[in-house]
């Protein structure tokens, strides 16, 4: 255990002098910089870009399903048929058994 802690050690040490070789200028950190926010606005123009193309290609899809759908007649179960109207009842009728009187004026 002690022995590969030693090599892990050793291994830091190279790599942080081969990485302390080079200078760092401040151009070099305004190139890297402007260079990260470039490929960040071209990643977001790419995302907007796709989302617009995904939203018209489901609007399209979505009116194809639409426009088969009406075409075909997706419905499989069939609606019952509409009931006749059923015959009117004979009533009997009973003769008439009020009598009207007529209506008189009171000068008359």
């Amino acid at each position: 255990m002690n022995f590969t802690f030693r090599y892990m050690i050793l291994i830091f040490f190279i790599l942080l002098l081969a990485g302390c070789k080079r200078k760092i200028t401040q151009e070099d950190l305004i190139k890297s910089a402007v260079s990260l926010k470039i490929g960040q606005w071209k990643e977001e123009q790419m995302k907007a870009c796709k989302d617009k193309a995904m939203m018209k290609a489901e609007k399209y899809v979505d009116s194809l399903l639409v426009a088969t759908s009406l075409q075909t007649k997706l419905d499989t179960i069939p609606k019952p048929e509409k009931p006749s109207k059923p015959s009117k009842p004979s009533f009997k009728t009973k003769p008439d058994s009020v009598r009207v009187e007529e209506i008189y004026k009171k000068g008359d």
